[in-house]
């Protein structure tokens, strides 16, 4: 669904009235799927695949962390192994998880933050929206690397040791299919529609960085740093340079 800026800003009211039940995805190109880390670099191919990566690579990179960091986490606990692959997933290791947040506004700022300013490889961003209370109460949801059932599930680790999640009000969703937009609209109908995909024309990006950064939503905000400053800083000053249409 193409949309306006102001337009989102609307449905994101609407969307806010229902208390929690929508959860939102930005991807700066239309073009990207839905797609975990892990199913990206291929490292799986298949749905067993996913039970060698819980047994064998993640004990490994546990191993290798806890030595660098001595830190632990209990990998045969639910709990544990959340909060293990969220940790992962923020430093870079692929994982079977996607990125979500609580917020619409959120969502948009990793949606636009991304797009090269003075020549965007895109015409429109795209930013998801997923109905994730119906689908949870509507589908088992499965956190067991055994159980081969194709699924998607929505993953809230504890927010202890991970402030990133914490301040970008995320969540996750955690899934054994390669295609997570393809495996959840084959459970739509026409009185059951989970996911929306907005796409909003990547010209809009000034408008919508500065005002995201006027509620409070800004590099400083939600990945606090030096280096975040300095990005919030640049990102003043390009803001005020109208863009040119993707090339």
């Amino acid at each position: 669904m193409r949309i306006s800026w102001n337009d989102y800003k609307v449905q994101a009211g609407v969307d806010l009235e229902s208390d929690g039940a929508f959860i939102y995805r930005g991807q700066r190109s239309t073009s990207w799927g839905l797609t975990s880390t892990l199913h990206r670099t291929a490292i799986v191919q298949s749905i067993p695949e996913l039970k060698t990566y819980a047994d064998f690579m993640l004990p490994t990179v546990h191993d290798a962390i806890e030595a660098w960091v001595g830190r632990s986490w209990k990998l045969d606990d639910r709990l544990g192994l959340a909060e293990f692959l969220a940790y992962l997933q923020h430093h870079g290791f692929p994982t079977p998880l996607l990125d979500w947040s609580a917020s619409p506004y959120i969502a948009a700022y990793f949606a636009f933050e991304g797009v090269n300013h003075f020549s965007p490889q895109t015409e429109d961003v795209a930013i998801f929206s997923f109905n994730q209370r119906l689908w949870k109460n509507k589908y088992k949801q499965v956190y067991d690397f055994a159980d081969f059932t194709p699924h998607v599930s929505v993953l809230r680790p504890r927010l202890a040791g991970n402030h990133k999640l914490a301040i970008q009000q995320g969540c996750f969703t955690v899934t054994n299919v390669k295609d997570v937009e393809q495996h959840i609209r084959m459970h739509e109908t026409a009185n059951n529609e989970f996911l929306t995909k907005y796409e909003l024309d990547v010209r809009e990006r000034p408008k919508v960085m500065r005002e995201l950064s006027l509620m409070g939503i800004s590099a400083i905000q939600l990945m606090p740093s030096v280096e975040a400053v300095c990005k919030k800083a640049l990102e003043d000053q390009i803001g005020l340079i109208p863009m040119e249409p993707a090339k």
